[in-house]
């Protein structure tokens, strides 16, 4: 069904997928190249630290062997609050530790955190970019956009917690776990990529902490991943599908026009973490061929199972949201010894189709709502030629193929029924016949949202389904 929401959501979001953290030992010298200062090991109260000398010049110490392009930075540091005797702060993308080494640094004045001149408060927290952009360069050519001051404000001569974040050439630092960034600058980096090091600045020391180092995950393109995706053949058209974790197996089955794998991207990133997530691009989507037949429900059940049954021997859970929710229906009913769970957001009751229902999907209507998101699926599709044919395929399948109480009661399975109070494609009462007709099934409204619930409140979607998992 068309789901136009649910992929403008897609587009637009942006966010730091992370990996594994690593929170490297301050106090083992091992892993570390010391350049410019002494560093000591302290401990102070439940903090495992190190404690840099003063001396004049910069100094600090760079983790070895460990390259980082993005990601978060976190860590505890202390300075002092005496006027240009405390310079304390990050390095990353750092080439060497050398003399004019190049490097991208964050650091805190906190002699300036609570300075009552309120022209130096404002320079509490600094980017610079060395060797090229020293701070007195751009605070001359740009005052105001590469320091600022620091809130929630801490205590000068105390121990703070600070966390730097790096997207591309977005950088953020926030200060003592507040949800708003007290510096936000455009990296003005030649090289995206390079080691980490704890900085001091001139004459200063510093007392280091709980260093963690986040990077940022690998953006996979689901639904276009060749180091996951496969082909079958199901004897009348080759379909796409990938396969991510591992683990007992777990099948996702998509929406249609608008939809592809990719629409999954939340739940494939949780659900790999403990299952084997099998991907089924539906013929006529994406990487998967169109075919020759008519469409049906049956037949795209009917390559779910090929798909499955190419990947595991074993039982599955399966998750359909919108088409694929009456593609999983129909594949539980007609093999009830695959499917062991049962999940269904978006999809109901299709006893009947009203005339003002009916699908009229062309190429042109949808190019006119979508064309750069539909220009980007023709580009993966194997057949674009046939796009306009694939079209007139689906709304003969929605407007004419039916599925109601005949196939829910063959479904034995615990089942799942979700959807939105405010679901526009889906009445309450289409979602009632299933869940009154699957002796099995269980029913979670999600208040407050459209079709796509998964995108509006995924959280909630979450804890309704993890119980049906357990």
């Amino acid at each position: 069904m068309n789901h136009l929401l649910s992929l403008v959501l897609l587009l637009i979001s942006s966010s730091l997928c992370l990996a594994q953290t690593y929170r490297p030992d301050l106090q083992n010298a091992s892993l570390w190249n010391v350049f410019g200062r002494k560093v000591t090991p302290i401990h102070d109260g439940d903090k495992k630290a190190i404690r840099f000398n003063e001396q004049p010049n910069d100094g600090g110490m760079v983790l070895k062997n460990y390259e980082f392009t993005d990601g978060v930075i976190e860590f505890d540091v202390r300075g002092k609050n005496i006027l240009q005797q405390s310079f304390v702060g990050i390095g990353f993308h750092l080439q060497d530790n050398k003399a004019n080494s190049k490097v991208e640094i964050i650091y805190f004045r906190p002699f300036n955190f609570m300075n009552p001149d309120t022209v130096r408060r404002p320079r509490s927290v600094q980017y610079v970019c060395l060797p090229d952009y020293e701070w007195d360069k751009l605070r001359e050519k740009h005052p105001g956009k590469y320091e600022n001051k620091v809130n929630p404000v801490p205590d000068p001569d105390g121990w703070f917690h600070a966390k730097v974040t790096v997207n591309g050439k977005q950088i953020k630092v926030y200060v003592n776990h507040s949800a708003k960034p007290s510096l936000e600058v455009e990296s003005l980096g030649t090289v995206t990529k390079g080691q980490i090091g704890l900085w001091v600045g001139y004459t200063s020391g510093g007392d280091f902490a709980n260093l963690e180092i986040t990077p940022a995950r690998k953006k996979v393109t689901y639904g276009n991943n060749p180091e996951a995706g496969k082909y079958i053949n199901t004897g009348d058209a080759a379909i796409y599908y990938e396969v991510y974790g591992k683990g007992k197996p777990f099948v996702l089955l998509h929406g249609g026009v608008y939809g592809y794998i990719d629409e999954f991207e939340p739940f494939i990133d949780k659900l790999a973490e403990k299952y084997q997530v099998i991907c089924v691009g539906t013929r006529g989507h994406g990487k998967s061929e169109i075919g020759k037949e008519p469409f049906t429900w049956k037949q795209r059940a009917e390559d779910a199972y090929k798909v499955i049954r190419a990947v595991t021997k074993d039982s599955v859970a399966v998750l359909g949201f919108s088409d694929g929710g009456y593609t999983g229906f129909k594949l539980a009913a007609a093999h009830p010894e695959l499917v062991k769970r049962l999940i269904v957001i978006g999809a109901g009751d299709r006893a009947r189709i009203e005339e003002s229902e009916k699908a009229v999907y062309t190429q042109e209507l949808l190019l006119g709502q979508a064309r750069e998101y539909f220009e980007g699926r023709l580009a993966i599709m194997p057949e674009p030629g046939r796009w306009g044919e694939s079209l007139t395929k689906m709304n003969k399948l929605y407007n004419e193929d039916l599925l109601s109480k005949e196939t829910f009661e063959k479904i034995k399975c615990p089942t799942l029924l979700m959807s939105g109070d405010r679901d526009g494609y889906l009445t309450a009462e289409r979602m009632l016949v299933p869940y009154r007709t699957i002796k099995t099934a269980q029913l979670s409204i999600i208040p407050g949202c459209d079709h796509v619930v998964f995108y509006c409140n995924f959280p909630a979607v979450w804890a309704a389904i993890e119980p049906v998992l357990n």
